[in-house]
């Protein structure tokens, strides 16, 4: 499989998210990395799915520039592919556990996942964070472009870009979208860290 490491990043990639990428080694698949700088995350993440169908590639892995991955991320996330598979991020702002995985039953965008409460192996959800993100890219032939960006709704509160390319993802190509418990990642900028 050829797979595209892509990291959005308005301005640097830290040397632990560097290394973290680095040290991924899955067995017969090619791996290409690459990085976009000096956007907003949503437009940072339409020109990595872009850049993803240009260069013809089955997979893109979008890590976040502060997100610390483990080693096995692509070995686990490819055991059983599905459209979208997450990793465990620490939600922003929490001290808490609580993290990015919004669960599948949920009719809100506020049933987050605690660490202490996750399920083993893979669970079904709603959407999440692409800190860590595992993304066929059939999924970006499906859906419409800008596939990422954010939606302001009248009360003023906003979706993120990727929970908003979730829910395309879900309502208009069908995607099964998982979150991998195995893949519990660091986040340099988060008061929570799973050890």
């Amino acid at each position: 499989m050829k797979i595209l490491i892509a990291v959005p990043t308005f301005e640097n990639i830290a040397p632990e998210v560097f290394k973290s990428i680095y040290d991924l080694k899955p067995a017969g698949h090619e791996l290409s990395f690459d990085f976009v700088k000096g956007y907003d995350c949503a437009e940072a993440r339409n020109r990595i799915a872009k850049m993803s169908l240009d260069g013809g590639f089955d997979y893109v892995l979008m890590v976040d520039s502060d997100t610390v991955i483990p080693a096995d991320t692509l070995e686990l996330m490819l055991e059983d592919p599905v459209d979208i598979c997450l990793g465990i991020c620490p939600r922003k702002n929490t001290k808490e556990g609580k993290t990015a995985i919004i669960k599948a039953d949920c009719q809100k965008w506020d049933g987050s996942y605690f660490y202490n409460e996750l399920p083993e192996g893979r669970v079904k959800v709603k959407a999440g964070g692409f800190a860590c993100a595992l993304v066929n890219t059939d999924v970006f032939r499906h859906t419409n472009e800008p596939w990422f960006r954010y939606a302001i709704f009248d009360d003023g509160s906003i979706l993120s870009e990727d929970f908003y390319f979730c829910n395309n993802a879900s309502w208009i190509a069908r995607a099964v979208i998982e979150a991998d418990c195995r893949v519990r990642c660091g986040h340099l900028a988060r008061y929570f860290q799973y050890e």
